[in-house]
């Protein structure tokens, strides 16, 4: 009677170990982080920018814009910089930060324009407040990208601006470091900035120590995790990356990990003292996530 219950135990285990086993391969165990599509990055050497996907009216473009910690657009002062914005992004027309104030145009950074660095299309010439209410200021590629005012009801993309914190480490990703926290809690604080916790850069090991020279962290999640426990099926948060492996995971070696201790490490992380190799950790630990920021585009 005992070896029928035991019996009956491993086989039911065997089933459910063999579900969640399959089910890594069949549900990508990130997608509840892959990002909406709201928008991309590019970074051009003056400044990061987002391009937003949907079309908004300028307020919620703005708010959208200021909620990653930026702002509509206002380098596009500089013409040069949209031709270089619009070369990444091909749109047709996009919001930036330029508005009426009362009788005055102005960038939403309170730097008053002119006419020198608006950049109005000049056939027809504009602003031409038609209607009476065209009171924020897009550009247009129809229109060689100069500036044109329209009403902020109306329903664009946008182009937002900002000082990202981070180290571009030249792979196309920029590296950041989130606030204390579980690996769960690190990786949404990832996530919520447009990228992941980092999976890409981790594989070459050659950039972990310029990555942790400029963040300066003795310790950091990465986008790795093991799926079922027991150290059988470590994966990282790169779905293009279907398994890891001792060479592109460089565990700490002595003493050998991944050592699943107390039978719950289960999450990936990087220390400072083991030569930033990896050693799994349980995931409800809190240290610092370090972020990878996917960079579009690059120029100099």
């Amino acid at each position: 009677m005992k070896y029928g219950v035991l019996e009956l135990g491993l086989s039911l285990c065997f089933v459910l170990s063999c579900l969640h086993f399959s089910a890594s391969f069949l549900i990508d165990p990130y997608s509840e982080h892959v990002l909406t599509g709201e928008w991309r990055e590019v970074y051009t050497g003056s400044g990061y920018y987002y391009y937003l996907t949907h079309k908004k009216t300028f307020q919620q473009a703005r708010d959208e814009c200021r909620s990653y910690g930026g702002d509509l657009a206002v380098r596009v002062r500089h013409f040069s910089l949209r031709s270089t914005l619009h070369q990444t992004f091909n749109f047709d027309n996009a919001w930036v930060g330029l508005s009426k104030e009362g009788n005055n145009w102005v960038w939403v950074d309170k730097t008053s324009s002119t006419t020198g660095n608006t950049h109005w299309i000049q056939n027809p010439l504009q602003p031409s407040n038609t209607g009476g209410n065209e009171n924020c200021g897009e550009i247009m590629d129809e229109y060689s990208l100069r500036t044109n005012d329209v009403s902020c009801s109306s329903t664009k993309y946008g182009l937002c601006e900002h000082n990202r914190q981070g180290y571009d480490a030249g792979n196309g990703y920029r590296y950041m470091l989130t606030s204390k926290g579980t690996w769960d809690n690190t990786r949404t604080e990832c996530v919520n900035v447009g990228g992941d916790l980092a999976a890409v850069g981790m594989q070459d090991f050659s950039l972990r120590a310029p990555i942790q020279q400029a963040l300066g962290f003795d310790g950091a999640w990465i986008g790795l995790i093991d799926l079922i426990g027991g150290g059988q099926d470590w994966v990282w948060a790169d779905s293009t990356v279907t398994s890891s492996t001792r060479e592109n995971t460089h565990w700490i070696e002595n003493p050998r990990q991944p050592s699943n201790s107390a039978g719950n490490e289960k999450c990936g992380e990087i220390l400072l003292e083991y030569d930033l190799r990896t050693n799994d950790r349980a995931c409800s630990a809190e240290t610092n996530g370090l972020c990878e920021i996917p960079i579009i585009t690059r120029y100099t």
